[in-house]
C-alpha cells in the first residue's frame, strides 16, 4: 500500500506524507481540514451525550468489543495515556500497554520496526508516545508494509497508528482536543474564527503548541501571538507555515503585552527534559511568562485559559482555586477523553453507530 522505502518516506515533507496517511492513521496536525475538525467536535459532543444514559453506555461498550488496542508509551504520560485507555474502555476495546522499553525486547536490541511488527501481529490499534521525532511515521510505514490487514467497514486496512506525542514536533490528538476546548469555550462569541490566540512558554520544543499552530490555517481571520523568551520562541518552520497559510502572527516579550487582546491564552511549561538538569529540578518560568491572578483580572470576560498539562510554576497556584469559568485547563483534560473516543470511532468507521443511537427516540 506504500511503495516508498522507509528512508524515502521519512524524507518527504510532512505535507506530502499526509497524502499517504489519508485516514489510516493520525500522525500530523496537517492532516485535518476545517470540515474534519468540525466533524470531530460534533462527534465528541455526541459521544459524551450518549454516554450519559445507561442505555447509551451499554451501546457504546459493545461497538468495538472484539478489537484489541495497545498503548505503547515509552515516554512519561498521565493524561494522554489515561484518556486513551478510558476512551478505549468506553468503546468496549480490550487493552494492553507497554510503558517501559526496558521491559520489552527493545532492551535486548530489537529495532523499533521489529517491535512494531510484533505489536501489529497481536493488536488492532497502536497508540504510541515516543521521544523520537519520526517514531510515529516509522510506525505508520511499518503498519503499511506489514502483511496483517483489518477489515473495517468492508475494506482491508492497515492496523491504525495514533501518535500520542512524537519527539518535540507533533502531538496531533492534543491539538484536536485543544480545538474542541477552544470551540466550546468561545462558542458564545462565534467560535475560533476571528479570534486572537496567545501561546506562551517553551514554544520551540512544545509539540502541543506546534500542532495547534498548524490547525490555525483552518480558521478565518485568526491572529496568533507567540509569547516566549527568545531562546524558547517558536521555530521558523511554523512561522513560515503560518505566513504561507495567510495566518497573522506576532511575537510578544511578556504575557502582559498580549493579555488584553487575547481571546485564548495557552500556557506551556519549560520542556527541560531536553536539557541537562539535575534530577528533581527544573528551569523556573520567568516572571514575564508566568500567568498570575493579575493577568486573570486583565483577561477579556469572554476569554479562556488553557494548558495541556502537566504544569509547574508557569501558572500562579492561586489561579487553580479561583471560581472562574475562564480557567479551562481542568475541563480541557476531560474534553481530551471525549475527543479520543471520537478519534477511535472515526478510525474504525463506527461513528455512525453512536450518532444513530443519539437520534433514537427515548423509551
Amino acid at each position: 500500500m506504500i511503495d516508498l522505502s522507509l528512508a524515502d518516506f521519512l524524507a518527504l515533507p510532512d505535507s506530502e506524507k499526509v497524502h499517504h496517511i489519508r485516514d489510516y492513521a493520525i500522525l500530523y496536525a496537517q492532516q485535518f481540514s476545517r470540515e474534519d475538525l468540525d466533524a470531530y467536535c460534533r462527534l465528541a459532543d455526541t459521544c459524551r451525550e450518549v454516554h450519559k444514559t445507561e442505555q447509551g453506555r451499554t451501546a457504546m461498550a459493545g461497538i468495538l468489543r472484539q478489537r484489541m488496542a495497545l498503548n505503547f508509551f515509552v515516554q512519561p504520560s498521565s493524561r494522554t495515556f489515561m484518556s486513551f485507555n478510558t476512551a478505549q474502555a468506553y468503546l468496549g476495546m480490550n487493552r494492553m500497554s507497554v510503558r517501559d522499553a526496558n521491559i520489552s525486547s527493545i532492551a535486548k536490541g530489537e529495532s523499533l520496526i521489529d517491535s512494531l511488527r510484533t505489536f501489529i501481529s497481536y493488536v488492532d490499534m497502536v497508540v504510541m508516545r515516543h521521544s523520537e521525532d519520526h517514531a510515529a511515521a516509522v510506525a505508520f510505514w511499518t503498519s503499511m508494509k506489514a502483511h496483517r490487514r483489518l477489515v473495517i467497514d468492508g475494506e482491508e486496512r492497515p492496523v491504525p497508528i495514533v501518535s500520542g506525542g512524537s519527539g518535540s514536533r507533533q502531538h496531533p490528538t492534543q491539538a484536536l482536543l485543544d480545538i474542541y476546548t477552544l470551540q466550546k469555550s468561545l462558542a458564545e462569541i462565534g467560535g475560533i474564527d476571528g479570534k486572537t490566540i496567545m501561546l506562551v512558554g517553551d514554544l520551540k520544543r512544545g509539540r502541543t503548541v506546534r500542532s495547534l499552530s498548524y490547525l490555525m490555517k483552518n480558521y478565518r481571520d485568526v491572529t496568533v501571538i507567540f509569547a516566549a523568551p527568545e531562546r524558547y520562541q517558536m521555530e521558523d518552520d511554523i512561522l513560515e507555515f503560518l505566513e504561507q497559510a495567510g495566518v497573522r502572527w506576532r511575537k510578544a516579550t511578556s504575557i502582559s503585552e498580549g493579555i488584553e487582546s487575547a481571546d485564548a491564552i495557552y500556557m506551556t511549561r519549560i520542556q527541560d527534559e531536553y536539557d541537562k538538569v539535575l534530577p528533581g529540578t527544573h528551569v523556573p518560568a520567568s516572571r514575564d511568562f508566568t500567568f498570575t491572578l493579575e493577568h486573570l483580572a486583565a483577561m477579556k470576560s469572554t476569554a479562556c485559559l488553557l494548558h495541556p498539562l502537566p504544569k509547574r510554576d508557569e501558572i500562579e497556584e492561586g489561579v487553580d482555586y479561583v471560581d472562574d469559568p475562564r480557567v479551562m485547563y481542568w475541563r480541557q483534560e476531560r474534553n481530551g477523553m471525549w475527543m479520543r473516543v471520537a478519534i477511535i470511532a472515526k478510525l474504525f468507521k463506527v461513528a455512525h453507530l453512536i450518532t444513530d443511537f443519539s437520534m433514537e427516540p427515548e423509551g
